[in-house]
């Protein structure tokens, strides 16, 4: 064999190179490893900041079919791809991945601190696939080891894909001090809207055109507090875009 320093660099590293090394649960024995397994490696056990991990599951639970551990699912199963705007409840597993790929009980976290609490939901090999939601409620279901997680949709781009993993972070607590705000889900096509923001505060609203990601010019509406979470909102015609609660 010739000397390592002999052979040509490859600048261009794709999944199906591979280098040799030692496998440690095999006497050490020397194997190839494809820089694609190293990456999925990395990407689902390498994670030290992170302790709320799930893979999203489109399973349809019935019979000998079972809902996974470490698991996001709908409660009759979802479809391949679900957009985050759209989810309002999902179920998920009382357990995650820990740091190091241990498998940890984390369901203890879902009542208290999550309820109330803003959390952050990122795909794990792609940032750009995000959502944050306002955590509303926690209810185990009649099954050990799974909760019924109630869910309201503040912003984002993207959703769940099938089989892919996505992290759960909690973004802003909802005892922590300082000023209180959220970007409602969006108002689409009506003249009136009832809005629950969950601030427990009588809040300053704006309303505009846009999305809740990217909101635009705003205009007038009038504006009815019903209690320090619910507003109304009523326009002079249907109006479809995003409403703001500082």
């Amino acid at each position: 064999m010739a000397r390592i320093s002999t052979y040509p660099k490859d600048t261009n590293v794709v999944a199906a190179d591979k280098w040799i090394g030692s496998d440690s649960q095999n006497n050490f024995e020397t194997k190839n490893f494809t820089a694609g397994d190293v990456a999925k490696f990395i990407n689902s056990r390498g994670s030290e900041t992170q302790i709320f991990r799930y893979k999203y599951s489109s399973v349809n639970p019935s019979g000998s079919v079972q809902r996974p551990d470490e698991s996001i699912t709908f409660t009759n199963g979802g479809a391949f791809n679900v957009a985050f705007s759209s989810i309002n409840t999902f179920v998920l597993s009382s357990y995650a991945e820990n740091q190091g790929g241990t498998q940890i009980n984390v369901s203890t976290w879902y009542t208290s601190p999550l309820i109330g609490s803003d959390v952050l939901i990122t795909q794990c090999d792609d940032v750009t696939n995000w959502a944050i939601y306002k955590w509303n409620s926690a209810v185990q279901k009649g099954i050990q080891n799974f909760f019924d997680i109630g869910l309201t949709y503040s912003a984002g781009n993207g959703g769940l894909t099938d089989e892919k993993d996505y992290f759960i972070s909690l973004l802003k607590y909802a005892g922590s001090t300082g000023d209180k705000n959220e970007v409602s889900a969006q108002l689409t096509g009506n003249n009136s809207y009832t809005v629950t923001h969950n601030l427990d505060k009588f809040p300053a609203v704006s309303v505009s055109f846009g999305t809740p990601a990217a909101p635009t010019e705003e205009i007038e509406c009038v504006v009815t507090y019903l209690n320090k979470d619910q507003v109304q909102l009523d326009f002079t015609n249907n109006f479809t875009g995003v409403a703001i609660f500082n």
